[in-house]
């Protein structure tokens, strides 16, 4: 009896351990397809979309729940939502989800939030947005004429992507229109565009129970497949998320 006692412990540790590797694999591609599939779901025409499920199936994900998150967008009930958080030390955060159901999503981090002593509040005035529209270069294009393409486009602040021949335009959201007219003359195809939100004031955390706080928060947070990013203002985060 004892011997089968321990088989079957050893099987649960077994399944707990595929269990928990295949709900990272989830949180880890879900967002990311979903994300680029909100540019164009057609996989032909979206390189990056195509990018990402080849990814995603060679590390395991099933075609169920690419085509899932690919169509997500397709159903009405699926809505974006951002959350402001606060916590000790002058520590913030914005929340970016999508879910078919916000209010599951709204409960499922306030659990998380009673848990490490952080709360819900409205902290978006401290962030400026930035837009970053990542588009395919020319073949063979010149260092100096992608300068003058991002002149064009009307941005001097952009990064390129030598390995994969791409080129990201990093702009103010009041800006966006503007510029991806600007993409559009200029004959650039746009692989996806993405925000994201820039704190005006950073916070540097310097106690270990709060360090500790923020750490196992960030954490439960990526374990989320409806969360699709999340924005801090804490200068030192990759110290904390090293050292947990």
């Amino acid at each position: 009896a004892l011997a089968g006692h321990a088989h079957w412990q050893n099987v649960a540790k077994v399944k707990n351990a595929n269990d928990a590797k295949k709900s990272k694999l989830l949180t880890m591609w879900i967002p990311k397809i979903r994300t680029a599939a909100k540019v164009d779901s057609n996989i032909e025409r979206n390189r990056e979309l195509k990018r990402l499920v080849e990814s995603a199936k060679k590390e395991g994900v099933s075609q169920g729940v690419i085509q899932k998150a690919i169509t997500a967008w397709e159903s009405q009930d699926f809505k974006e939502h951002q959350f402001g958080i606060q916590g000790r030390e002058g520590f913030t955060a914005l929340i970016d989800c999508a879910s078919t159901s916000i209010k599951k999503t709204e409960n499922d981090i306030q659990t998380l939030l009673r848990r490490h002593n952080f709360k819900y509040a409205s902290v978006a005035f401290m962030y400026n947005k930035i837009k970053d529209i990542e588009c395919q270069l020319p073949e063979n294009i010149s260092e100096d004429d992608i300068e003058e393409l991002a002149l064009q486009c009307g941005t001097e602040e952009f990064f390129v992507d030598h390995e994969n021949n791409k080129i990201t335009f990093i702009i103010d959201a009041e800006e966006e229109r503007e510029v991806t007219n600007e993409i559009k003359e200029c004959n650039l195809d746009v692989i996806s565009t993405s925000s994201r939100y820039v704190p005006i004031e950073l916070a540097s955390i310097s106690e270990s129970d709060t360090k500790k706080r923020i750490a196992m928060f960030m954490k439960s947070l990526g374990e989320l497949s409806e969360v699709e990013d999340v924005h801090h203002n804490v200068e030192n985060m990759d110290e904390i998320m090293a050292a947990s």
